[in-house]
């Protein structure tokens, strides 16, 4: 990907990054789950061919939870709202 001009972020090195005119694509590896999300649903459709085409891959379409966050979606946004409670000290 860091030939497609993505680049790694700083913090975390599982997780890379573009933005190219006001769209951002995001790409998370965990272990051996690859999310892909972005500002532009074409953009990230295409992001995942690259990898279907490159690896073997299963499209697992929409996801619902990932490292302790649910996922909800509305028409025009999605949220996170992390599944661990917060404890008090």
């Amino acid at each position: 990907m860091l030939s497609n001009e993505y680049k790694l972020n700083e913090s975390d090195k599982c997780i890379c990054y573009q933005n190219r005119n006001n769209i951002c694509t995001i790409i998370c590896l965990y272990v051996d789950d690859l999310l892909t999300f972005g500002s532009k649903i074409h953009v990230v459709n295409y992001v995942k061919s690259l990898f279907i085409n490159n690896i073997d891959k299963k499209d697992l379409d929409k996801v619902e939870v990932i490292l302790g966050f649910k996922i909800t979606r509305s028409e025009k946004r999605t949220f996170l709202m992390s599944l661990t409670k917060l404890r008090r000290s």
